[in-house]
């Protein structure tokens, strides 16, 4: 597969529990009523309102266009209820890796084992469909609860990128690095 091939394909998954799909425009109406929680860190500081939600949007649809993060909506199997948004990124084929991020969930779903079950999903459609090799995740120093969530997956820490980005909040003093590998999430399986 190649980028182009990648962005315009439509991805869809699920399991017992999560469904996932394209983000479209269309879903900021059903994302609002989850979407303005201080519960849900540097997203709920990022979005505080519609405008927020809409410029939101933009990044979202903008980025999959340039072919840099693929947004995939997630949505309760049972009813179809928005939960929250997570994303494919920093892609390359040619080295068979990506990453896995940009996530955040309402917070009335946390603490639910949602995470982990998209996580599992989306881990599962990297290694065997995409036949990837390697499947990262960044995550800021200051964000132990999914520094805790993708180390129960199986992810291992790698180091430390100091002064890596800007966070809503300001700046950040690092980012882990996490990844798992092809065998690895095939021994846990």
């Amino acid at each position: 597969m190649n980028i182009a091939q990648f962005f315009s394909s439509h991805i869809l998954l699920e399991n017992e529990s999560v469904v996932l799909r394209p983000l479209t425009m269309q879903d900021m109406d059903a994302l609002e009523t989850i979407a303005y929680h201080k519960e849900l860190g540097e997203f709920g500081a990022r979005v505080k309102n519609r405008a927020d939600l809409v410029d939101y949007m933009n990044f979202c649809m903008k980025s999959k266009k340039e072919k840099e993060l693929y947004p995939l909506l997630i949505l309760t199997k049972e009813d179809q209820t928005p939960i929250g948004v997570t994303m494919f990124g920093t892609i390359s084929f040619p080295h068979q890796r990506l990453e896995i991020g940009w996530t955040w969930i309402g917070a009335q779903f946390q603490g639910t084992g949602i995470n982990g079950s998209c996580k599992k999903l989306l881990l599962d459609y990297c290694f065997d469909v995409l036949e990837l090799r390697r499947v990262e995740f960044r995550i800021d120093i200051k964000n132990l609860k999914s520094q805790k969530a993708v180390e129960k997956l199986g992810a291992l820490r790698e180091g430390l990128l100091r002064n890596y980005a800007i966070q809503s909040y300001g700046n950040s003093a690092g980012t882990y690095m996490y990844s798992i590998l092809s065998e690895e999430w095939r021994k846990r399986k």
